[in-house]
């Protein structure tokens, strides 16, 4: 059957060479990652240990990150690159995802070199480097745009049910998945009505629904801690917004594409009756812009971070390439790729250059500088747990536990949060209970002096260490360790 787009007839090989470079910038960041002499950010330390306790769902994400670093740790290990082994593999398989919706939609050679842009963006760039929900949620947004289009192709139940259990699955990575489901209700009303009237596309999405249904469960029996989470930094978030914040964010998505490919994008932008007019670009922005709208909306509320639309550089990469390609531009296209690579490896050398240029303190001018020293505070801190067996592990923010549970993985110590008001504002303060230590000891890390909440709740308070890690001559990263005696309760 013909593809109601175009289906390409020229299936020459290149994917042989795509797969080849494809390795290659994989390889590159597998080799990168344990020189920067870094560990785990913290969520990446934080979805470790909910790896550790698999469940239907977590504090502020559904499990699908969990799942996939249980799995790669099984997998690779519990070290650095076994924690984000599978993560930093969604983006090369999101741009074969990319490769097989730009042959679908145009021709072999459109599809080569936008699977070799996506591979290349500095958004994917930077993002391969770390597990966040954006690896998961890429992956099944542009595999749902592929499925999608199979099954407006072919009608059949089989593409249908697939797309389903793809968005399912993308629910799972992250409830943003919810836009992509929205933008394709969307296109059936306004490009394929009739489809509609067809129980398929309804029970795809029934499928959708029956496959998050179990974290719905878990968020019911947990007074629905994830869709607060979610609500909170969507809706009810206080920081500053306006016209400067959204200028930032668009800003920081020209460079993300990169200035060519983004140029590029933003054309397509500016010429929206003539993009509009051809199907194939119109579906590509269909299944993009909505993402940016909605982000938008939230840097005009509140900010937004950067990377909160990466899905949607995957179908808007695509148009961008297609625009260059029927323009005969491939050496522009050659270009901006050389560019993007250029820009991510600045970034991915950022700390070798400084040090080759000399740069005094250089530790406060990276942007890795969050995941540095936390492995030496908790070889620091090993020597300390070993020395008092019987006391529970405390802390009093989320980042200081997330980090020393993941350094102190192989001692397993017992762990809690300390919570006296009993607010689950956090993973650790909806999981951990420090009660059932009642009457026994406690090891504190802080980064303050402890206040009156702890000497009141503790027969006494005796500091033991201030364990301090270099991360240049002039900064270090210092955590405070005490010993609390005999607790009393809350």
């Amino acid at each position: 059957m013909s593809s109601a787009f175009g289906r390409p007839t020229d299936l020459k090989s290149g994917g042989k060479l795509l797969f080849g470079l494809a390795a290659l910038l994989l390889a590159w960041r597998f080799w990168v990652v344990p020189q920067l002499g870094i560990t785990l950010y913290v969520d990446e330390a934080q979805y470790w240990t909910w790896a550790q306790h698999l469940d239907w769902g977590y504090f502020s994400k559904p499990p699908g990150v969990a799942a996939l670093i249980w799995l790669s740790t099984a997998l690779f290990g519990d070290g650095l690159l076994g924690v984000k082994a599978l993560a930093m593999l969604c983006y090369p398989l999101a741009a074969a995802a990319c490769w097989a919706i730009a042959r679908r939609l145009y021709d072999q050679r459109t599809a080569f070199w936008a699977a070799l842009t996506v591979l290349t963006l500095p958004m994917f760039g930077w993002l391969g480097l770390f597990v966040s929900t954006d690896a998961l949620l890429t992956l099944f947004w542009a595999l749902a745009l592929w499925a999608y289009l199979r099954a407006l192709d072919s009608d059949a139940w089989a593409d249908w049910l697939l797309l389903g259990g793809v968005c399912g699955l993308g629910l799972l990575s992250k409830y943003t998945m919810a836009v992509w489901l929205g933008a394709a209700f969307l296109h059936l009303l306004a490009c394929h009505r009739p489809r509609l009237a067809s129980a398929k596309p309804w029970l795809a999405a029934g499928l959708a629904l029956l496959i998050l249904a179990p974290n719905i469960y878990w968020n019911f029996t947990h007074d629905f801690p994830t869709l607060k989470h979610t609500a909170d930094i969507t809706l009810n978030k206080k920081a500053a917004g306006g016209l400067a914040p959204l200028g930032e964010f668009w800003a920081a998505q020209w460079i993300s594409f990169g200035p060519i490919i983004g140029s590029v994008f933003f054309i397509l932008l500016a010429q929206t009756r003539q993009s509009w007019r051809d199907d194939r670009t119109r579906l590509l922005l269909w299944f993009a812009l909505p993402l940016w709208l909605v982000v938008s909306a939230q840097a005009l509320k509140g900010g937004a971070n950067a990377n909160w639309a990466a899905p949607a550089f995957a179908p808007a990469a695509i148009a961008a390439v297609a625009w260059l390609v029927q323009r005969k531009k491939q050496r522009l296209l050659l270009i901006a790729l050389a560019i993007n690579l250029l820009l991510v490896g600045v970034v991915y050398h950022w700390p070798s250059l400084l040090a080759a240029a000399d740069v005094q303190n250089p530790a406060e001018k990276t942007p890795f500088n969050r995941a540095m020293g936390w492995d030496e505070l908790g070889r620091q801190l090993t020597p300390i747990i070993a020395a008092h067996p019987g006391a529970v592990l405390i802390a009093d923010n989320r980042t200081l536990l997330a980090h020393m549970l993941y350094e102190l993985r192989d001692l397993k110590p017992a762990a809690a949060s300390w919570n006296p008001s009993g607010t689950a504002s956090d993973h650790y303060k909806l999981t951990t209970d420090l009660r059932p230590w009642l009457g026994k000891d406690a090891l504190l890390i802080t980064e303050d002096p402890p206040g009156a909440d702890f000497a009141s709740r503790f027969a006494s308070v005796e500091p033991l260490a201030v364990l301090q890690a270099p991360l240049d001559a002039q900064t270090s990263r210092d955590m405070k360790v005490y010993l609390l005696r005999d607790f009393k309760g809350y």
